[in-house]
């Protein structure tokens, strides 16, 4: 994999440096969302003319050409330290000395029509950009901290590139499952999964998935967190202290006789009782959502916030999904490997099942770079990756099917979540532990990133 044989460096590489002078920017345009044309159009114009400019464009046009969808930057006495976030890890970049630091954010903060001087409140602004043929919007939020001041950039694609449950990471035969649970009748699918493991991209995916072209899919949701719109869902809101209260907005959409209630939160328990009587009485289906560590914690979590109705929500449940996020694999750099039969064993995998397991490939130190006489050499570094080991993320699913038998171990072990997990194993649930070596086996991603996932709470 590595030779003496020159690579030509990867994008990122080849870019301009951050705090780099007499360079030729790259072409990234920033357009403020929320002011008006002429005055954002003022705004970059004298941004144009401080000498931050370069090192901000730069500095953003970078992140974004490297995959990042976050920068963070804190600013103290000494300067600033820049890391950027790339497949869920953080990459730090070389400090900034706090001139350059300090000219770079009064040109961020310029453009976007925030106070250059204000270091402490918090101040937040978006902005769109086209670059290299991809549409972006980017959120700013600065705020003081006790040692300076803490700058978080996130950078999202403005039209989602994940649009399907295998595009996530789902087996196809998983797939299959779940769809035929979220199109089925008269029961509820509680959607899973931690803080921060991407659930909000794991709701869209899924609404997207049922069949809601021959019944009608109607959510109730708060104002202020409402989730994007998507195809076919009717959305309804309610704004708490201010117009209909959710029991009201909740009886007028029964009123439209909807097929299917999708609920990011049940809200409240009358809602619960309500959604319960629709879906055991009415033939309805309903589709909620839960911040969980993974399915077992979520029903557990579901049946505690509405304690009174948890037996009627326990009958109704037809299955839970949960996910965690790991590093995929680059396709085009990752090695194949044949497990020993001890790390088989370890693993759970019966000899002869698995004939082979695929790692990633990194290149050796700067210092390792020589030949046998010590003169530095050329290493042939992944242009995919950049020389990372793995590009992009997708999800580890486990799917708690909620049948009969489940259901009565649920409200006889609902006190030790950990004799529920013992019972859907015996019944073969695949826990997030097995879910992580299929998908090692299939080369998505590695035992590492399993192993990282499976420590992680």
């Amino acid at each position: 994999m590595f030779g003496k044989k020159k690579a030509k460096p990867a994008a990122s590489e080849n870019a301009p440096q951050v705090g780099a002078e007499n360079v030729v920017l790259p072409p990234l345009e920033v357009k403020t969302i929320g002011i008006g044309k002429d005055e954002a159009q003022g705004l970059m114009i004298a941004s144009r003319q401080l000498p931050g400019y370069p090192t901000a464009i730069i500095l953003l046009a970078n992140a974004i050409g490297g995959r990042a969808d976050r920068i963070l930057m804190d600013f103290s006495a000494q300067g600033a330290v820049v890391r950027y976030r790339i497949d869920g890890n953080w990459e730090g970049l070389p400090p900034l000395d706090r001139p350059t630091g300090d000219a770079a954010l009064v040109v961020m903060k310029k453009m976007l029509g925030l106070n250059p001087v204000e270091r402490k409140a918090k101040q937040e602004a978006k902005f769109a950009t086209n670059f290299k043929d991809i549409d972006w919007v980017v959120s700013f939020m600065s705020a003081g901290v006790p040692s300076g001041e803490r700058v978080l950039i996130s950078i999202d694609t403005k039209k989602p590139t994940l649009k399907t449950l295998t595009d996530l990471g789902m087996r196809e035969t998983m797939v299959t499952t779940f769809r035929g649970l979220l199109n089925g009748n008269q029961g509820i699918v509680l959607v899973s999964g931690p803080a921060g493991q991407g659930l909000p991209t794991t709701w869209r995916v899924t609404l997207e998935a049922a069949d809601k072209y021959v019944r009608d899919f109607v959510s109730l949701e708060n104002k202020a967190d409402a989730d994007p719109e998507i195809i076919n869902v009717t959305q309804n809101f309610f704004v708490p202290g201010v117009g209909d209260a959710p029991e009201a907005a909740y009886e007028k959409i029964l009123l439209k006789q909807p097929d299917v209630l999708v609920m990011p939160s049940l809200i409240n328990s009358y809602i619960a009782e309500r959604t319960i009587d629709q879906v055991s009485k009415q033939s309805k289906h309903a589709i909620t959502r839960m911040v969980a560590a993974d399915a077992v914690d979520a029903v557990i979590k579901l049946l505690g916030t509405y304690r009174s109705e948890a037996k009627d929500l326990v009958k109704l449940l037809t299955g839970v999904i949960n996910q965690r996020l790991v590093r995929r694999l680059c396709s085009n750099c990752k090695q194949p490997f044949q497990p020993t039969p001890q790390l088989l064993q370890k693993l759970g995998i019966p000899a002869g099942r698995v004939q082979k397991l695929f790692q990633p490939t990194f290149p050796p130190p700067p210092e390792e770079r020589v030949d046998a006489k010590g003169n530095p050499i050329e290493i042939e570094i992944c242009k995919k990756c950049n020389g990372r080991g793995y590009f992009g993320r997708m999800a580890i699913f486990e799917l708690l099917i909620v049948d009969d038998e489940m259901k009565k171990a649920i409200l006889k072990y609902a006190g030790t979540p950990d004799e529920i997990r013992k019972f859907a194993k015996k019944k073969g649930h695949l826990g997030f532990q097995e879910e992580g070596i299929l998908a090692c086996a299939m080369g998505d991603t590695s035992l590492q990133e399993v192993q990282k996932m499976m420590a992680s709470k």
